[in-house]
């Protein structure tokens, strides 16, 4: 039997023990710190490739390879102009493509940017605050589902988070050992963010404020301030080089021009604000907690993660300096931190005010998860006092618990389940396998944009236009009409007349057999219009996953003459 002294004695050797334990691995993580984040990041840029591989392309994804998929670089460069995005991923995929058209190799430029992100992240964290607060980040930003998601995809976003992160970086290595090298780099990165998306603007503001204030706390020489100026007057002429070439012109056509308020009164209309319909500041308040809840991917911590953002903030500005880990030229102070942090949501709500740009849970927002991880990274080492095991303990809890209950909070964040590739191999078997050449394939715009890529195997196509109203192209044999640009779904309000119209206008005759492909983010059209249209013929739909259905049309059925609404 052990007396009670013994029990006391062998629970403080254990507890010494753990102690000795935590302190080895605590100091083989700061000794080796760099060699134990590149290995994180190797496994972050595997679990990317393996999503970038398991999915067939989103809509926007086949949407941004046909503008890439032209015979000439300046052609190109032309298509690039009709996005709402800046050309640079056009221009790169232009040139990619010839390494292949398999879902990986495409994605690839997004899955190197994505994972190159996680480390210029983490060094850029190290540099302003510390390890611990780095490690948390690293985590965090490398294995939440949300930013793997966003560097499996084939679009902008990728380039723009490493861009960004690596001016940021760049940025304070200029201040820090007055080069004017690393200050030129640091433009260089921004230059090209810009080039990347438009939410870069937003980017550039902040840290161009950051980075005034921050030469007002230190002697920073006067080779640093002449490079960053001359990398804000290019940026200034990048951004007028942009708005007259693209910008200015994607609101011709539009009411009075304003290409962004129409942007805003069809796509992503509930992550806009509305002066007529809204309220201000309740808007900015459930965009705020929106914004967190996309990137963290489960809205329980997307939640609590806003509140950890506020109380980091609160704790920079009372922050009182210990010993600085590094001279105090170096570092920037802990409350001009709190602004970097909090200035880019300030923009953005100034953006959302104006009408000009959405706020919440969609990605156009993913900019701002560089400071709001930053803060929750920090607000998590305070908890943990700054004890790295502990604090990495934390970052790892919130990953598992985001990746086993989150869901995708954007409108274009479709499960995995449903986006496995073997969906659409099995709809294209399905296609060759039930569709005759006789028959008629029809879609609407944005599914055009899949099957096209999928049907035609990655090859550039040619459109026919000649019917008002709609367009056709031709592949393997099918014919595939769909709707024109400006009826972008087969609504189930407009589908009984859109369709019989459609069967008109190419002189469709009676007993033709149309197959209508629905894909995008649409589920179940088959069962909405049985329910809103009981006189529609029994129509038989064949689901490949929720977001991919084929079903067919008989033209003079009922469907022809079902009532107009």
């Amino acid at each position: 039997m052990f007396s009670g002294n013994q029990v006391v004695r062998e629970a403080s050797a254990l507890e010494k023990r753990s102690a000795s334990r935590r302190r080895d691995f605590e100091s083989a993580l700061n000794q080796y710190s760099d060699f134990f984040a590149a290995l994180v990041v190797a496994v972050g840029f595997g679990w990317r490739a393996w999503l970038a591989h398991a999915t067939y392309f989103n809509v926007d994804e086949a949407w941004h390879y046909s503008v890439a998929n032209q015979d000439s670089f300046l052609n190109a460069y032309r298509a690039s102009l009709t996005l709402y995005h800046p050309p640079l991923l056009v221009l790169v995929l232009y040139f990619w493509r010839t390494l292949g058209t398999s879902n990986l190799v495409l994605r690839l430029p997004c899955v190197i940017a994505g994972t190159a992100f996680c480390w210029v992240y983490y060094k850029w964290l190290s540099s302003i605050l510390g390890r611990t607060v780095a490690w948390v980040g690293l985590l965090l930003v490398t294995f939440l589902p949300t930013m793997i998601a966003i560097s499996a995809d084939l679009r902008q976003y990728a380039f723009l988070l490493m861009f960004a992160a690596g001016a940021a970086l760049f940025l304070e290595r200029g201040l820090a050992t007055n080069s004017a090298g690393a200050t030129a780099l640091s433009s260089g990165c921004l230059l090209f963010a810009m080039l990347s998306h438009y939410s870069a603007f937003l980017f550039a503001a902040s840290i161009g404020v950051y980075a005034v204030l921050r030469m007002f706390t230190q002697r920073v020489s006067p080779s640093v301030i002449a490079a960053w100026v001359a990398g804000q007057a290019v940026g200034l002429g990048l951004a007028g080089f942009l708005y007259v070439t693209q910008i200015a012109r994607l609101g011709v056509g539009s009411a009075g021009g304003q290409a962004a308020h129409r942007y805003a009164d069809w796509y992503l209309s509930q992550f806009y604000y509305h002066a007529g319909q809204d309220h201000l500041l309740p808007f900015l308040f459930r965009g705020t907690f929106g914004i967190f809840r996309f990137v963290f991917g489960w809205v329980i911590v997307g939640h609590v993660a806003t509140l950890l953002f506020v109380a980091a903030i609160v704790l920079l500005l009372r922050y009182k300096s210990p010993p600085a880990e590094k001279p105090p030229a170096e570092k920037p102070p802990a409350q001009l931190l709190a602004l970097l942090l909090l200035l880019p949501f300030a923009l953005n709500w100034v953006a959302v005010a104006a009408g000009f740009y959405p706020y919440g849970r969609t990605r156009q927002g993913i900019f701002l998860a560089i400071f709001a991880v930053a803060g929750v990274s920090f607000a998590l080492a305070r908890i943990a006092k700054q004890r790295i095991g502990m604090a990495l303990a934390l970052a790892a809890g919130i990953v598992v618990a985001c990746q086993i209950f989150g869901t995708p909070a954007g409108r274009d964040m479709l499960p995995l389940a449903d986006q496995r590739y073997e969906h659409m191999d099995q709809a294209l078997a399905f296609i060759g396998r039930e569709v005759s050449p006789q028959d008629v394939i029809y879609v609407n715009k944005s599914t055009e944009f899949q099957l096209a890529h999928y049907l035609c195997d990655q090859k550039p196509i040619v459109f026919d236009r000649s019917v008002a109203g709609f367009e056709s192209f031709q592949c393997r044999g099918f014919r595939v009409i769909s709707t024109f640009p400006n009826d972008d779904a087969i609504l189930l309000e407009t589908f009984p007349s859109k369709w019989p119209e459609m069967a008109h206008a190419y002189g469709l005759n009676p007993g033709s057999k149309v197959w209508v492909v629905q894909g995008g983010w649409t589920r179940a059209l088959a069962e909405s219009l049985r329910a809103r249209f009981p006189e529609l013929p029994d129509l038989e739909a064949h689901s490949f996953g929720q977001y991919l259905e084929i079903f067919h049309v008989t033209v003079g059925t009922a469907a022809a003459s079902a009532p107009q609404t």
